[in-house]
């Protein structure tokens, strides 16, 4: 009892209210608010948060051949592959040609790596590029580019590619001194060339013609020009004639055809 009293009696006092002892009041004022704490940013417990993020990413290959198919037109296959870094969110490709997006699709990458093929699926890419090298963009959901790259276009009217065309002998056995008459056309696959055509004999060339052509695809007639060829021989015997045509600073994108075998009497 005195002690309560005693209490009672200092609860004024100066002593106290300095101590922080005197009533409930100041208690509460010492005690933190939860509700000005700053919650908690840690995601190490979100389930998605490993999914929003992407590392680096490098395009490793990018290259496409285009060629042409008689009866089935322009053909193209080729991919273009790379890495990724810590990433499992949707990428886009772009194919970009003088500034403008040509193509594109969309993926996600498995195993950190990716793959997009050239193609009509699901997934692929389905222009046919055009002459000249392209650009190639990744870009993340944010629409913002991660990397670019080179795609590297290997086209069929880049290179000339020729053909000795339908060629034939007008008399296949003759007398000697009797001519012997041969001809053969041009007929191109590829871009434009200059070339030589020629008459071999037993493998060695007995007469030549110059002459151009444009790029193209012949699969119906030959573009190029028609060559004739006269031969006479002064021994008996058996020939092999053959049709060849070198492009010029080539080593490749000519022909080399077997036309035939003249026999040759007294």
């Amino acid at each position: 009892m005195k002690r309560r009293a005693l209490l009672a009696a200092l609860s004024g006092s100066p002593l106290l209210l300095s101590a922080g002892c005197t009533s409930d009041e100041t208690d509460e004022s010492n005690t933190s608010d939860d509700s000005d704490t700053p919650e908690s940013t840690d995601t190490s417990e979100d389930p998605d948060a490993s999914t929003k993020a992407c590392g680096a990413v490098e395009i490793t290959e990018a290259s496409v051949s285009v060629e042409y198919q008689c009866g089935t037109g322009e053909a193209r296959m080729g991919r273009i592959e790379g890495q990724v870094e810590n990433c499992n969110e949707e990428l886009t490709l772009e194919i970009i040609d003088d500034g403008e997006t040509v193509d594109e699709v969309t993926f996600e990458p498995t195993e950190q790596r990716f793959s997009v093929g050239f193609g009509e699926g699901p997934g692929q890419l389905r222009s046919i590029p055009t002459r000249g090298d392209k650009r190639v963009q990744i870009r993340g959901p944010d629409g913002e580019s991660r990397t670019e790259a080179t795609l590297d276009v290997s086209h069929y009217l880049d290179s000339p590619n020729l053909d000795v065309w339908r060629s034939q002998i007008e008399r296949e056995t003759v007398s000697v001194g009797e001519p012997v008459t041969v001809t053969f056309s041009i007929a191109t696959f590829g871009g434009s060339a200059s070339f030589t055509a020629a008459l071999l004999v037993d493998g060695e060339a007995v007469a030549t013609r110059d002459g151009t052509v444009e790029g193209g695809v012949d699969c119906q007639n030959a573009s190029g020009p028609e060559y004739e060829f006269t031969r006479t021989f002064d021994s008996p015997g058996t020939y092999e004639l053959t049709g060849r045509i070198t492009v010029d600073d080539s080593s490749q994108g000519g022909d080399t055809q077997a036309i035939g075998t003249v026999i040759v009497t007294e």
